[in-house]
């Protein structure tokens, strides 16, 4: 018998966007540099932190397997989950309040609000959430005080009044940026805010290493492992509200706010690529995902202000997933209503 030359398959698709398997690995890679990062820094406490949080979380999906007979999710995400909690609690918080919250976090989301793939309250903000509200005393304080910023004119400066630590290396390259490619744009870059990149001051991990936070956010985008569209406009909302407000309350003056103060020192970064990008939590057309994107950036500044607050970025995030579902709901009538009229 003569073989056909013909291939018949039954999938004519092409796949187009990494799987959930992929994504969650790539996000978890994406994460190692911060772990690295606190190898390197020899904060025991943070890893033994991350390490509880990790290990709340996959007992967490033993104990809803045997309890409510659910199916057990892709272990990759319960891991990234640990992880991300781990990472948004402070070194300093007592591990077993640590296990507690994430645990009590995780079930809740998976059995309240859906659970991995399909909630509306993210899994990590509201373990987090749990955690501020058990132990509020372990989180860091407001960054500055609002005298010294009344004192120095802008909030970085009153950084400094509070003995902030700069790294050796930042006054050259500091020097370097400004004599080199800051000098073409007319833009003179201040010393310490190299080292606000490198390692910003927390007990929170993650809102230390945001050079390596930018550099995942690009990975995680141009892979399409997030959606780029609502953290960017949210960043930039909140970015344009903390340049023109944030300093209104203070000093009476406009266009004074300092931006990058506010976003390398209260994790806002971090939670907007690595949370509030989610797919899950995100709504499905362009102009609610910018609707989405405004009403997050301006209700963070008015919850974290002009920046270096402790879970400031979790509590927007946790405001942004409650309007989620009702955005959704004027998206689907939209579209009802658009289909009828064809």
């Amino acid at each position: 018998m003569k073989k056909s030359p013909w291939i018949v398959t039954p999938s004519p698709f092409i796949l187009v966007r990494n799987t959930v398997d992929n994504m969650n690995l790539t996000t978890l890679l994406c994460l190692l540099p911060h772990v690295m990062m606190i190898l390197i820094d020899r904060d025991f406490a943070a890893l033994l932190i991350a390490a509880v949080s990790v290990t709340a979380s996959l007992l967490s999906e033993v104990f809803l397997s045997f309890t409510v007979r659910r199916k057990v999710y892709d272990p990759l995400a319960v891991l990234l989950a640990g992880l991300l909690s781990g990472l948004l609690l402070p070194s300093v918080m007592p591990p077993l309040i640590a296990f507690g919250s994430v645990f009590i976090g995780m079930c809740i989301s998976r059995v309240l609000f859906g659970g991995n793939g399909s909630y509306w309250m993210h899994p990590v903000a509201v373990a987090i959430g749990i955690a501020w509200i058990s132990r509020p005393d372990v989180f860091p304080g407001q960054l500055v005080s609002i005298e010294g910023v009344r004192g120095v004119g802008s909030f970085f400066e009153a950084l400094k009044l509070d003995n902030f630590a700069v790294l050796p290396q930042d006054a050259i390259i500091t020097s370097q940026l400004n004599t080199g490619f800051l000098s073409h744009l007319g833009i003179k870059l201040p010393e310490g805010y190299i080292t606000l990149f490198w390692n910003s001051p927390s007990t929170i991990p993650a809102f230390r290493y945001n050079v390596f936070t930018l550099i995942s956010s690009i990975f995680l985008i141009a892979m399409r492992n997030i959606d780029a569209i609502v953290p960017s406009v949210f960043i930039l909302t909140y970015a344009a509200a903390v340049r023109v407000l944030s300093l209104v309350p203070i000093t009476a003056a406009f266009m004074g706010g300092d931006i990058l103060f506010s976003l390398l020192t209260g994790g806002i970064l971090f939670i907007a690529f690595f949370l509030a990008g989610d797919y899950s939590v995100n709504p499905r057309t362009l102009q609610a995902k910018i609707v989405m994107g405004i009403i997050s950036g301006a209700t963070a500044f008015l919850v974290c202000g002009p920046g270096g607050t402790p879970v400031g970025g979790i509590f927007t995030l946790l405001a942004m997933n409650s309007i989620a579902p009702f955005i959704e709901k004027i998206e689907s009538r939209r579209f009802v209503d658009r289909s009828k009229t064809r």
